[in-house]
């Protein structure tokens, strides 16, 4: 049987939204090695209301070490919108076939498992939500 490379197709645009959390990064990980197998697209977002567009470019270049190429886009947050509005914009706008994301960012709070974020995501999304944890 011939091989077949229909995950390629699956995977061609990935968004992987990250807030500088272990979780999140570990999401960019996961994309680098799906762009690795299969020449996975990688775009990089970061949501906040101030954001800081060299500290989290350098974040990321830090954690790709300039293996491959990324795209990198930020999102601002108003009082009309939410961190979950702008990905679930963001898939919709751009067409992504995959998202890939951390289970839980930023907060404090140790028991919970699945951030609120990531739940709108996976619940909303129109595409495929890996989640990493």
């Amino acid at each position: 049987m011939e091989p077949t490379y229909k995950v390629s197709f699956w995977f061609r645009k990935i968004l992987v939204p990250i807030d500088g959390s272990e979780n999140s990064l570990k999401a960019l990980d996961l994309a680098l090695d799906f762009n690795m197998r299969y020449g996975s697209e990688i775009t990089v977002l970061h949501v906040c209301e101030n954001c800081d567009q060299d500290k989290i470019r350098k974040l990321v270049e830090k954690r790709i070490k300039g293996k491959v190429n990324f795209i990198l886009k930020l999102r601002r947050l108003n009082n009309e919108t939410s961190v979950s509005n702008e990905i679930l914009q963001e898939i919709n706008e751009e067409n992504y076939d995959a998202v890939i994301m951390g289970a839980r960012g930023l907060t404090s709070n140790p028991d919970i498992i699945t951030g609120s974020v990531t739940l709108a995501v996976i619940t909303n999304a129109p595409v495929t939500v890996i989640t990493v944890r």
